[in-house]
């Protein structure tokens, strides 16, 4: 039993050295998409992605939408499609059309009133901040064939180390409670494991729902095996991974468990790291002493 302890502990540890800047980084970005609404309101300003004053009868169709686009933005070269009010991943009142650009490499963004297609506002998806965040995320910055690559690993990798600190944290006889809580008076490596194993325990479901979905949604033509067509699942694994399946409370969820990534690396290293010095202490005072005639 203890054996096998031994074996669990060094494959969390080493999940986390090798893995764990990245998974803080994909957790992290994760977390901060899921407030993708008031970064890109505070990116291309709100006027933008609201209504435009006056009556609202039955909203166009989508033609009248992109032939507004094409008019009121020539930049616009060749248009890709629209998307609804809400519909999106870009949260709008306003009915989106996007495309290729004429004179530059990048995703033309247009916003058209979806009642009256009364042009809104144009931006260019790659000049937003809001673009880099998604790219580290599906990505790490890297080309998309290593990068995506990078996270189906790392999504792997968190499930493994979920699923070895359960089973290193399982209290056992203990109260479960006590075990998953902050205990008062504690201090040094004693509140960090706290606050490590408090993060863990509480998270490891939806954690584990999030890993095992982002790791398909990074490279889902590898689990053709899972599901025979991958395009049309990808919106169930796509709610998975934003939200939980729950909805605005579910999206609050996947926020806590994306920080608590950062946290649990933080945590971790830095317990690693006090124990490493305190051996090396340990193993110098002995070798002294035993130079000492």
């Amino acid at each position: 039993m203890r054996r096998l302890r031994e074996i669990w502990l060094g494959v969390h540890r080493w999940v986390a050295l090798g893995l764990g800047l990245f998974l803080a980084l994909l957790g992290l970005s994760g977390a901060l998409l899921e407030l993708k609404g008031p970064i890109l309101r505070w990116e291309v300003g709100a006027q933008m992605l609201q209504l435009a004053p006056g009556k609202h009868d039955a909203p166009l169709q989508q033609g009248a939408w992109i032939e507004a686009a094409s008019t009121a933005y020539p930049q616009l070269q060749k248009v890709f499609g629209a998307a609804a009010p809400r519909q999106g991943f870009l949260e709008s009142d306003n009915a989106i059309v996007f495309g290729a650009l004429g004179e530059r490499p990048g995703t033309g963004i247009a916003m058209i009133d979806p009642y009256s297609a009364q042009p809104r506002g144009f931006f260019v998806f790659e000049d937003l901040w809001l673009a880099r965040l998604v790219a580290l995320h599906r990505s790490l910055l890297l080309p998309p064939a290593v990068g995506s690559l990078l996270v189906l690993v790392c999504g792997l990798a968190l499930l493994v180390s979920v699923g070895s600190g359960l089973y290193l944290w399982w209290p056992g006889r203990r109260s479960w409670w006590k075990a998953a809580s902050l205990r008062p008076g504690s201090t040094g490596n004693r509140r960090l494991r706290e606050w490590h194993n408090v993060a863990a325990a509480w998270l490891c479901l939806p954690l584990a729902l999030i890993a095992g979905s982002g790791a398909w949604l990074a490279r889902p033509e590898l689990f053709t095996w899972l599901t025979a067509t991958p395009m049309a699942a990808k919106p169930l694994f796509s709610a998975a991974h934003g939200h939980l399946l729950l909805g605005t409370p579910g999206a609050w969820l996947a926020f806590l468990c994306g920080i608590s990534l950062p946290l649990l690396y933080i945590t971790g290293l830095l317990l690693w790291w006090r124990k490493r010095a305190s051996r090396r202490a340990v193993q110098s005072f002995k070798e002294t002493s035993n130079d000492t005639p």
